[in-house]
């Protein structure tokens, strides 16, 4: 974690407020979010987690030493329903109803996947981890499939744009697509869903004191996308390789057709029934062995 004097400023602050909430409500108080993660900048707010017995009235925000505290109270009872969103990772091609109501709760599992206790001892007979080591892979597998579907959307609004010759519009879709693409990577990496604008310290969570930029997607060539598209290799390679970081595989490659399926907007995704590829409304799915084969096709256009 940075040692940076505004994170530790607010890391104090995080711990004054907490015992303050502690006893007005005798309830637990987590520190979520970024600054859980030990990452914050000099105008950065302190989130916390009030877990309740009971419903209570919403705490809000208050200011300690002129940095804004931001307090949302839920009960126990609603923090374990999301818990049981992270009990399994369920999703199929013919049902994704689990995956919508994730998708729609991700920000509060992510505040459970960066929670760290604030009010009580940790010890070995009485933990912190909020989460099971299972619950925090599940939740990795959550947040890539929403990247990958993002990614996935993002894709078939540039299909769209260039074939309606919305070149300049087609550019800041593209710049979208890198940013999605890069926030799968640092999930696949183990880093939480957090916004966009901490990806270059995510990116680069084993380099000390470095930041890495948003590696840049290849210059995109609209006018040829359609027939020949070498250029969104890249973003294909790159989320296959994510995906099979958490879904891991030692099939020998199988034959597949790399031409007819390798082409623009294609990108792969993993439910739990197995692999597939989509572009638009089109699913396509592939055994382990194929989508080894779809991956190192992708590699090497995407070294071309």
């Amino acid at each position: 974690m940075s040692t940076t004097p505004w994170l530790q400023e607010r890391l104090k602050v995080a711990e004054q407020a907490a015992d303050t909430l502690a006893q007005e409500f005798g309830a637990d108080v987590w520190l979520v979010g970024a600054l859980a993660e030990g990452l914050a900048h000099r105008q950065s707010d302190v989130d916390l987690l009030l877990v309740t017995p009971e419903p209570v009235a919403a705490p809000g925000s208050r200011l300690l030493g002129g940095i804004r505290v931001d307090v949302r109270a839920e009960t126990g009872q609603t923090v374990n329903e999301w818990r049981r969103l992270l009990d399994a990772f369920a999703v199929t091609r013919e049902d994704i109803a689990t995956f919508r109501t994730v998708r729609e709760r991700l920000g509060d599992l992510t505040l459970l996947r960066t929670a760290r206790p604030l009010t009580h001892v940790c010890d070995e007979a009485n933990l912190c981890e909020i989460l099971l080591p299972e619950q925090r892979v599940t939740y990795q597998r959550w947040a890539l499939a929403d990247r990958c579907e993002a990614a996935a959307s993002l894709s078939e609004d540039l299909l769209g744009l260039a074939q309606a010759g919305l070149y300049p519009h087609a550019d800041l879709v593209w710049d979208q697509l890198a940013r999605a693409v890069a926030q799968a990577e640092t999930v696949a990496a183990g880093a939480p869903l957090l916004g966009e604008k901490w990806l270059p310290s995510l990116l680069s969570k084993d380099d000390a004191d470095r930041f890495r930029p948003v590696p840049a997607l290849p210059e995109p060539r609209w006018l040829s996308a359609a027939a020949h598209s070498p250029f969104f290799a890249s973003v294909q390679a790159r989320l296959a390789d994510a995906l099979l970081a958490l879904w891991p595989t030692n099939a020998e490659p199988e034959p597949v057709d790399e031409a007819g399926l390798g082409g623009f907007g294609w990108l792969p995704q993993r439910y739990s029934d197995g692999w597939f590829l989509r572009r638009g409304d089109v699913r396509v799915p592939l055994t382990d062995g194929q989508m080894r084969a779809w991956q190192h096709s992708a590699a090497r256009r995407a070294r071309t």
